[in-house]
């Protein structure tokens, strides 16, 4: 288990124990477990801080590198660099979220990669896209890794769209769904304000019910 979820689980069972004090009146536990959880989420500000600061720096080396075409090395370096201010904006994405839903109460333990398990046990795929084209996602999922889905799907200037999708949206439409890689693969689209999945065969499936609807996680 890396860093980021090391911290987040401490986090998580961390205010599960003060939680639990707190109904049993022992106060002292409380403020100890308190000063504790104090220390985690500070560590988790200076990842979030040095995530942020190593994609500015990696946006700044590709606006001065100057490719040139015939040096292949050059390009290599470059695609690195993409791909790894991706990943970084994508785990930040991923924490903010699992943030918010332990504020709300909804605790998402992770499995493995993109994988977490709810309260209930049922498995929840945490995908995170940004925008490539306008008003376009792309993302995908392990098939048969999950129950519930969350599509984090992140615009260029607003902030991200949480898309919560649950067991029964899948029971409905999973069939359907494009397949590829061992995946499956969410083509979400933004029409005005409705946000659709372009499932085939459909004129695309209004998901608009359930950006924000943390509840459909439990």
């Amino acid at each position: 288990m890396d860093a980021k979820n090391q911290l987040m689980q401490e986090r998580t069972n961390l205010l599960k124990q003060i939680a639990e004090f707190a109904q049993r009146g022992e106060s002292h536990e409380v403020l100890a477990a308190g000063e504790r959880l104090n220390r985690v989420e500070s560590l988790i500000e200076r990842y979030e801080k040095l995530v942020h600061d190593i994609s500015n720096l990696n946006t700044e080396l590709l606006q001065n590198t100057r490719v040139d075409s015939k040096d292949r090395k050059v390009k290599n370096l470059k695609r690195q660099n993409v791909v790894a201010t991706g990943r970084g904006i994508g785990k930040t994405i991923r924490m903010d979220f699992l943030h918010k839903t332990s504020e709300e109460g909804i605790y998402l333990e992770n499995i493995r990669g993109s994988i977490y398990q709810a309260q209930s046990g049922r498995k929840v795929g945490i995908a995170v896209a940004t925008e490539r084209k306008p008003d376009r996602w792309f993302l995908g999922l392990p098939i048969g890794g999950f129950d519930h889905a969350v599509l984090l799907c992140k615009p260029e200037n607003r902030d991200t769209i949480e898309i919560c999708l649950p067991k029964s949206f899948f029971d409905e439409h999973g069939e359907k769904m494009s397949q590829s890689g061992g995946q499956i693969k969410f083509n979400i689209a933004k029409r005005g304000n409705v946000y659709s999945i372009l499932v085939p065969g459909t004129d695309g499936v209004n998901v608009s019910k359930f950006v924000g609807d943390y509840a459909q996680l439990n």
